[in-house]
């Protein structure tokens, strides 16, 4: 299978917010990397192989360049490890809350 080429590292790593976000929409696999993405305002449209990084037609990729709440639920379904292994810290963040 194809691996997401994202530069976690440069983008501040996995943001835990934008994660607990993604948690909530739903992705429906499209293609190959690629999701209709629901359960937001809007549906939005990601593609995790174009052009070597994660694509989301949102404004906060689009315009911040960030790793978006799209992106992030896209990787979730994809099985992404590095957000995988993420989900323990929000969980922690969550339950001390």
């Amino acid at each position: 299978m194809n691996s997401a080429l994202i530069d976690f590292d440069a983008a501040g790593g996995v943001d835990l917010d934008r994660l607990e976000r993604s948690l909530g929409l739903r992705g429906e696999r499209v293609g190959i990397g690629r999701y209709r993405v629901t359960g937001g305002a809007h549906d939005h449209w990601v593609d995790l192989y174009s052009a070597s990084h994660p694509r989301c037609d949102c404004g906060d990729h689009l315009w911040r360049d960030r790793i978006c709440k799209h992106i992030m639920a896209a990787l979730l379904r994809e099985g992404n490890e590095r957000v995988l292994t993420t989900l323990p810290r929000l969980l922690a963040r969550v339950h001390a809350a």
